[in-house]
């Protein structure tokens, strides 16, 4: 595995409470160490070139002598919350959030098309033919996404336009052009930027240059609509999102249609790898004594792992919001990476994750800096030394732990031996 443990982490500062110690030997670990020193390397500014060209064939820039200015664009979702943050005690920091929270759910009750409008870029029509450009929300990738409908508004299909908010593009609400340009294209303005700083941890935000404040953006939407097997994602969302196959509407072949399926790629199986896996990630286990306070212990009993598993499931969602999900929930997914088998086939409880293989996942990160922020795990590595002992390694956004995975004979023993958080 080449991107096993450097994914993006020197842009953390890190407080780490890991132990210095040696694990366990394992030649395969240190091969995939040295591996990814050597290799990893991700190229994050972009020339101004790169940034005014257009990222797709479909997509062409005009530059306009009038146009609309993005520091005149409103935000009367931020203008409600500035008023009402006004109104509560500087000290009260839980108040704060609680008004967010409130203006937010108001504002985002009120929706065309089922999309909420704080979200919505610009609504066109043409004859009896609605779309929608809107904004997933998101802080990392807040992608942009078509809705379209053929028949007046009875019926919707979404669609991933490839594109990203400020990748390179920032795309104006206050646009005076229709959206419609003709029936088969769409057109909106935009700042064209360009990133000149990430964003770090734990509070240095992305900062951003304008090449250009006047391109007009037009986009030829077939390529956009193409959905050549017929299951509700478009290619270009299952060629760069999902990694699934776009020419079939079940990619792991288990019965459940690529949209339906909360791990479209993989299909999932049941050992007792896939078990312990399951249980490091998400296991609430009565914790073994240890002297140790660094030290995270417990024991997986295979016999008994159905039954223990299903109750802390049941408590999991019982404490969970389980109202139904509306049409922008379902359009949030998890990306994790990893190259371990096992892994990539276990029960994702009911959350929808896409698994790539640190292949997949060069190609991902290319697409936009913010496609680093991902937990990547390591291979289940079998130590040299020590016998039916196994090491797992976890790097997420925010912490990361190591795993000691040992075969005992009621199951697993899994200790947490070294953790760090940002």
């Amino acid at each position: 595995m080449k991107h096993i443990l450097t994914i993006f982490f020197f842009l953390l500062y890190i407080f780490s409470t890991a132990q210095d110690q040696n694990i366990c030997k394992c030649e395969a670990l240190e091969k995939a160490k040295d591996s990814s020193r050597k290799t990893y390397s991700y190229n994050y500014k972009i020339t101004r070139k790169q940034a005014l060209t257009p990222p797709f064939k479909f997509i062409s820039i005009q530059y306009l002598k009038r146009f609309s200015r993005s520091e005149n664009i409103i935000d009367s979702l931020e203008m409600k919350m500035a008023s009402a943050e006004s109104k509560v005690a500087s000290d009260s920091l839980l108040g704060y959030y609680k008004v967010r929270d409130s203006i937010k759910k108001i504002e985002f009750a009120k929706q065309y098309g089922d999309i909420p409008l704080p979200l919505i870029v610009k609504i066109g029509k043409l004859n009896n033919t609605i779309a929608i450009l809107y904004q997933t929300e998101s802080f990392f990738n807040a992608k942009y996404y078509l809705r379209i409908s053929m028949d007046n508004g009875e019926t919707w299909k979404n669609y991933y336009t490839g594109m990203e908010k400020n990748n390179n593009y920032f795309f104006k609400k206050n646009s005076q052009f229709p959206l419609w340009k003709d029936s088969r294209h769409l057109q909106i303005e935009a700042d064209i930027v360009r990133m000149t700083r990430p964003l770090t941890f734990p509070s240095g935000e992305s900062e951003y240059e304008t090449l250009r404040n006047n391109a007009l953006v037009v986009i030829n939407i077939d390529e956009i609509i193409k959905d050549s097997d017929g299951d509700g994602l478009n290619d270009l969302e299952e060629k760069m999102e999902f990694f699934t196959d776009p020419l079939s509407k079940d990619t792991d072949n288990d019965g459940v249609s690529d949209p339906e399926d909360n791990n479209p790629k993989y299909k999932t199986i049941d050992n007792d790898f896939t078990k312990a896996l399951l249980a490091a990630l998400y296991g609430e286990y009565d914790l073994v004594d240890n002297p140790d306070p660094l030290t995270i212990e417990f024991i997986v009993n295979l016999k008994t792992f159905k039954e223990d598993f299903a109750s802390q499931r049941k408590r999991y969602n019982s404490s969970s919001n389980n109202t139904k999900k509306s049409f922008l929930d379902m359009l949030q997914y998890h990306v994790m990476v990893t190259n371990d088998e096992n892994l990539r086939r276990t029960d994702t409880l009911g959350e929808k994750i896409i698994f790539l293989t640190s292949k997949e996942f060069s190609k991902y990160a290319q697409q936009s800096f913010s496609n680093l922020y991902v937990p990547v795990y390591s291979n289940l590595f079998k130590c040299d030394d020590k016998k039916d002992t196994y090491i797992l390694i976890h790097n997420g956004v925010s912490r990361g732990e190591t795993y000691v995975i040992t075969r005992i004979p009621e199951g697993w023993n899994i200790k947490v031996i070294n953790q760090w958080i940002t």
